[in-house]
């Protein structure tokens, strides 16, 4: 289950870096490139994420239970990794309607004020804490040998497309106070 839970987190974080960096481009009214199926399939699969990921860790709190060893303040990285999901799963909720909602068929745009902006910046914030936390036991999940490297490589990829992300969001906040 780890191993399928882990393929599926690997397929959302290529689906999310797409999804930003052309929402980003989108923000920054650089291109128009909306890819409405990209963003559905990329919410179901972090549904399904969830639902493993919450199972998982129902399992290890049981066994810590029946073992009478759960060491929960030496598991500083397993609370990490629960309480960023739960953030993202709240925050995304803002993220979809931060920009505007669909009216008979017409797409309406909301104000991009100072807590959208902040909303938004938190849920970036929330998805890197998850992402730097997740990598290395990604890739020992998939059996990766050199694990500094690899996570090395892909954190500067994905770092840089959230500073993207970022930047693509202060610049529409930008864009709507003018």
């Amino acid at each position: 289950m780890r191993k399928i839970n882990g393929i599926i987190a690997m397929l959302v974080l290529v689906l999310f870096v797409i999804h930003g960096l052309l929402g980003a481009l989108n923000l920054m009214n650089i291109a128009t490139v909306i890819i409405k199926a990209l963003s559905h399939t990329m919410l179901s699969l972090i549904i399904v994420h969830a639902v493993i990921s919450i199972a998982l860790t129902v399992r290890s709190l049981r066994t810590a239970v029946k073992t009478k060893a759960p060491y929960f303040r030496h598991n500083r990285l397993f609370w990490a990794r629960r309480i960023s999901g739960a953030l993202i799963s709240a925050l995304v909720f803002f993220h979809m309607t931060a920009f505007g909602y669909t009216s008979g068929g017409v797409f309406r745009l909301v104000p991009f004020d100072a807590f959208r902006l902040t909303t938004q910046i938190l849920f970036i914030l929330s998805i890197a804490v998850h992402i730097i936390t997740n990598v290395k036991p990604a890739l020992i999940t998939f059996g990766v040998k050199r694990l500094r490297p690899k996570a090395g490589d892909i954190l500067f990829f994905v770092s840089v497309a959230m500073l993207f992300m970022t930047a693509g969001f202060i610049i529409y906040y930008i864009r709507w106070q003018l």
